[in-house]
């Protein structure tokens, strides 16, 4: 598929500003005069499948379940993520539209890892959702980090978070290009991605 958007991706562990950036992002490409929109996996729109699993993921006992084996949430949002791709983010990317993704198919691998999930299972999900992808790569990947959340999160998660990101990082920066964005001051990280910006 040949695509005439750009794709630009936002990763990292909750609590780093890691939407707060996409956001910003997205708006100065916009005052840059660049027609854009910016997205996020699983996904918030109303009446979509990235919705319904976002909620899901939030509120169990909205929907009456008590709990979900941690490979069956991760399949959840690669499902989401695929219906999004399919139906969203390609066809934006084929008519010229530059879309700014807030997670990507990174999270469903790190977030499983940490959570439990088997790599070998969690390999099979991320090959299925790379191949919907296919041949689509990020023009820039984000990877946004800090030494501390901004936030209170799991004491015990977040460093692993953290770490299997930059692991990560490592593995994809020979697939596309990854940026490590230090974000201890929102003012450094902006000035980091604008100088590594591919436009």
């Amino acid at each position: 598929m040949a695509t005439l958007g750009k794709l630009y991706v936002f990763e990292g562990p909750d609590g780093v500003g890691k939407s707060t950036l996409a956001d910003w992002f997205a708006s100065h490409l916009r005052q840059s005069g660049i027609r854009c929109i910016l997205l996020s996996f699983p996904g918030k729109e109303t009446g979509t499948l990235g919705r319904h699993v976002y909620e899901l993921h939030h509120d169990l006992a909205r929907f009456e379940i008590k709990a979900l084996a941690p490979a069956s949430l991760q399949l959840l949002h690669v499902a989401a993520h695929i219906d999004a791709i399919e139906n969203r983010i390609k066809p934006l990317l084929a008519e010229g539209t530059t879309v700014v993704l807030d997670r990507f198919w990174w999270s469903t691998f790190i977030y499983g890892i940490v959570g439990g999930t088997s790599t070998a299972v969690l390999d099979r999900m991320v090959a299925l959702e790379r191949a919907v992808w296919h041949p689509v790569l990020p023009d820039e990947l984000f990877l946004v980090t800090r030494s501390e959340p901004l936030r209170s999160e799991p004491a015990e998660l977040w460093p692993r978070w953290r770490e299997e990101y930059l692991r990560l990082s490592d593995v994809e920066r020979n697939s596309h290009p990854v940026v490590v964005v230090p974000n201890e001051s929102l003012s450094e990280a902006r000035k980091r991605i604008l100088e590594n910006l591919s436009l």
